[in-house]
């Protein structure tokens, strides 16, 4: 059986990542790939994973039991490891998930990399960055959780972090166990900054806008438009963990949008249409590689293109395309203005109006 989408192995780092966002991680997988191999490392005999046994079931994951012989020494990150470069010598995978914010699987993402193979990280915001800039993607896992999920979590956990400000141990074993986030107490400070509670704290999404703006400066066209999947596509490229999620937003169209420094319009690509943005007059001042003379806006165009195709229409109806373009040009516009190529082009990117015919017997009419 062919398969659409690329095989994928998930390998779990069960002592750094929340049992009850597991669901969360293997639905944002599956979008991208068909998971083949699950598996997730850690002693099981622990009372910190001891609640991941319905979870497993669940989710049909095989667990890798490690015995923790010395303390201070993770057996299991040395047994992901070893089992991740097994996997990757059998040829079967087009693709990684390594779920863990630990530092340690730095160099495990860039050796899958060099064999050209994908690497999509989950962990939390706290992951180191070189571990981030490792993966082709990282996902932060409060992006993942459920909103009214976590907000229940973050209340929780910080009054229970006010109330036991100077110990661990005040804090009852049952709220430990569901979050999950407390490890097995170790004699370094790495082990006690996994105690900190995980809070889902949106950005306000004009803060991706100077952001935005570095990118469209590389992707826009000679009439100064950006297609949303190429900005997208060389945003991702170049930060590993970009994701629309971090703004409160659920798609990157309606970051765009939320940011109010960019207008959208739909043209025509290829076989279908494409959405499409530019700066408007609230951005920030773009490089000289896209800068020109401030074009109206898109609404002002297409009201412009409305007015021409009625005063250029016969009685039927019908304007003739070379009668509109000398319309266009009394009302002081120009092609160039509109962000398209023909005026052609023009008029069906606003979806105002009716057309037939091809080349310069083509006709339009206002839709009723």
């Amino acid at each position: 059986m062919k398969y659409d989408l690329p095989s994928f192995a998930v390998l779990i780092d069960a002592d750094n990542v929340r049992l009850d966002s597991i669901s969360s991680i293997l639905e944002e997988v599956t979008r991208h790939a068909r998971v083949t191999v699950r598996r997730i490392y850690g002693d099981f005999t622990s009372q910190n994973l001891a609640g991941w046994k319905t979870k497993l079931a669940d989710h049909a994951i095989h667990p890798i039991q490690q015995y923790r012989n010395t303390n201070g020494k993770n057996a299991s990150d040395s047994a992901l490891i070893i089992d991740a470069m097994d996997l990757l010598h059998s040829r079967r995978f087009e693709g990684f998930c390594l779920v863990s914010s630990d530092s340690d699987f730095t160099r495990l993402a860039t050796r899958i990399r060099e064999d050209g193979l994908v690497v999509y990280g989950f962990g939390e915001k706290k992951a180191p960055k070189a571990f981030v800039n490792a993966c082709d993607r990282y996902i932060y896992i409060e992006n993942l959780l459920d909103t009214a999920l976590t907000d229940e979590i973050s209340e929780t956990s910080l009054g229970e972090t006010v109330a036991n400000q100077t110990t661990l141990e005040l804090t009852p074993l049952n709220d430990l166990l569901k979050s999950n986030q407390f490890l097995e107490a170790k004699p370094d400070s790495k082990a006690s900054a996994q105690f900190e509670p995980v809070r889902a704290v949106f950005k306000q999404p004009t803060v991706a806008s100077n952001l935005l703006l570095r990118a469209y400066t590389n992707v826009a066209d000679e009439q100064g438009w950006a297609m949303l999947g190429q900005l997208s596509s060389y945003i991702h490229a170049n930060h590993s963990d970009f994701d629309p999620r971090t703004y409160g937003c659920a798609k990157f169209i309606d970051l765009i949008r939320r940011t109010e420094n960019f207008e959208l319009i739909q043209r025509p690509y290829k076989s279908g249409h494409s959405y499409f943005c530019r700066p408007n007059d609230t951005a920030a001042p773009v490089s000289p590689k896209t800068k020109q003379k401030k074009s109206i806006s898109t609404k002002t165009y297409s009201e412009a293109l409305l007015k021409a195709v009625t005063q250029a229409a016969a009685n039927n109806g019908w304007a003739p395309i070379s009668m509109i373009g000398q319309k266009l040009k009394a009302l002081g516009l120009n092609i160039k203005e509109s962000g398209s190529s023909t005026l052609t082009e023009a008029l069906k990117a606003t979806f105002l109006f009716e057309t037939k015919g091809k080349g310069a017997a083509c006709y339009f009419r206002v839709k009723p």
